[in-house]
């Protein structure tokens, strides 16, 4: 099969049918449903084609989240940053030196509980457009980003939610919507959320769930059957399968 020079296809087998799905745009060029608009907070959704690319370590072009990276390492210096990455990233720390002091970063970077690995490609886009309308290093905020996948259409839709607080906004314009999609057969794959840090920290954000993060956690797998909860500091993400969520520290 020729491939057009300007398009790029994938040819994959879903639900007995041969369907080709269009390479993603950058979500910056995506037009969003918006669903409601609350000042600066943001209740929106993209709906694209489920390629192969949007689970991929390859970004595309996310210029506001290069520009974050590239500051980080000229505030912090290349070499204290690569350190940084290096703690934030691995999961062979050594347990406690008292079990009673054992908490959720500990479960995850002892490796007790889910995976550290590169951020993926539509991770970097959700945060890469966050970080058009607030810079990280300048005004840091946290986003909800709830992903759903229609295997039957070969479609993902990316519910989004922010604001410019430091926290997201409750999803209330979002739950009947997706409440909604998923009588239509859509389901919750993945939520994500972003972390960072302070200065006198490293601006770093943490590879593990709050306390409150993994009680919200638990809600979203009891009430929409979430699979795995996501959650990245642009440069790795860490996945956390539903099966593990009642193992982490929660309110």
């Amino acid at each position: 099969m020729r491939c057009l020079s300007f398009l790029l296809l994938f040819l994959f087998w879903e639900g007995g049918a041969y369907a080709q799905i269009e390479a993603p745009a950058s979500l910056l060029e995506t037009p969003a449903t918006v669903l409601a608009e609350d000042g600066p907070a943001l209740f929106q959704y993209w709906e694209i084609g489920q390629h192969p690319r949007l689970w991929s370590a390859e970004l595309g072009d996310v210029p506001a989240l290069r520009a974050y990276r590239d500051s980080l390492a000229l505030v912090l210096g290349e070499g204290m940053l690569a350190q940084v990455l290096q703690f934030e990233s691995s999961q062979g720390h050594p347990d406690p030196s008292q079990p009673d002091t054992m908490d959720n970063y500990a479960l995850v970077h002892t490796g007790r509980l889910g995976r550290i690995r590169a951020i993926h490609w539509l991770e970097a886009e959700i945060l890469n457009y966050q970080l058009t309308r607030y810079p990280l290093l300048g005004h840091p905020t946290e986003f909800h980003g709830f992903i759903a996948v229609h295997n039957a259409s070969s479609r993902v839709r990316i519910y989004f939610a922010a604001s410019d607080q430091p926290w997201p906004p409750k999803p209330g314009p979002i739950i009947p919507h997706l409440e909604q999609a998923l009588t239509e057969g859509w389901r919750l794959r993945y939520h994500l959320h972003n972390h960072y840090d302070p200065p006198n920290e490293n601006f770093v954000g943490a590879m593990a769930p709050s306390l409150a993060d993994a009680q919200y956690f638990k809600a979203l797998r009891d009430r929409f059957a979430l699979k795995d909860a996501l959650i990245t500091n642009g440069f790795t993400t860490v996945v956390l399968p539903a099966a593990t969520f009642a193992d982490f520290f929660s309110h």
